[in-house]
């Protein structure tokens, strides 16, 4: 499994604390024409009342995109992903936004036992697939820091293959991540609209 490299965005896993996903998520708005694509995995921010795709590392994350609905000519839509350019009516992003909700993610390169709660790390911003409507997004393992980063390593996920301390097991591993850089995180708003 984490013999080879291929990032597919975040992926529901718990509410930290508790118990397995519940797939807890609210709708806030897509701008009509919004050109960009939003692939289910993405992290998502505000950006005046709307949903946009992360762009630069700098953002506070609402949380991860896992789909959208809204109505293209009369016909009410349901998709994995944001089209980009959409001209529609009602249309809401499907946020995982719980600042406690964990995600499992895999990262770009290896990752040590040392990094596990006690690195930070910047993300990817991998394109993702119109195909599968899956996010390229994943961990940029080279970024881990003890200062400021956008997600935080708490586990790697247990299952064959992806054993951090094998050597030939730890090139691209799934790790269980929460995200740091929430925008629940900070206790007053500021002036920039992400």
């Amino acid at each position: 499994m984490s013999t080879s490299k291929a990032l597919a965005g975040f992926a529901p896993s718990r509410v930290r604390g508790g118990s397995p996903n519940s797939s807890g998520s609210n709708s806030y708005p897509i701008a009509s024409g919004y050109a960009s694509n939003i692939f289910t995995g993405d992290i998502v921010v505000n950006a005046s009342g709307f949903i946009n795709v992360l762009t630069t590392t700098t953002q506070k994350a609402m949380g991860v995109f896992i789909g959208c609905h809204y109505v293209a000519d009369g016909t009410p839509t349901w998709k994995p992903y944001w089209p980009s350019g959409t001209s529609t009516t009602e249309a809401y992003a499907n946020v995982v936004d719980s600042p406690s909700a964990t995600f499992i993610v895999q990262a770009d390169a290896s990752v040590s036992a040392g990094d596990i709660n006690s690195q930070n790390f910047q993300v990817t911003l991998g394109a993702g697939s119109t195909i599968t409507g899956k996010s390229g997004f994943g961990i940029a393992a080279g970024t881990r820091t003890t200062g400021t980063g956008m997600v935080r390593a708490i586990s790697v996920l247990e299952v064959g293959g992806n054993d951090i301390n094998v050597a030939a097991e730890r090139a691209f591993p799934q790790l269980e991540i929460r995200i740091v850089k929430h925008v629940d995180a900070y206790i007053s708003a500021d002036s920039s609209v992400n």
